[in-house]
């Protein structure tokens, strides 16, 4: 698990971007399945990757400070 973040790889996640990252007004939901996690662009940064289970995208990057995340379902 990265420290950024309170859920581990294989974890379905319910996330929530938001206008400001973690505040504001709910832009985007999803459920997806955490697959990795990186170090960002950013030196500190570490990011983690879902599996989209719709669309023509498969996968999206998020930081810890992009969106909220809610553990559903832990590996």
């Amino acid at each position: 698990m990265a420290s950024e973040f309170s859920f581990e790889k294989g974890d379905t996640v319910l996330v929530r971007v938001r206008e400001h990252g973690t505040s504001g007004d709910i832009i985007a939901k999803f459920e997806g399945e955490c697959v990795s996690f990186s170090d960002g662009a950013v030196v500190g940064s570490k990011q983690a990757r879902f599996k989209l289970p719709f669309g023509v995208m498969n996968s999206v990057t998020l930081q810890s400070t992009e969106a909220e995340f809610e553990v559903i379902n832990d590996a």
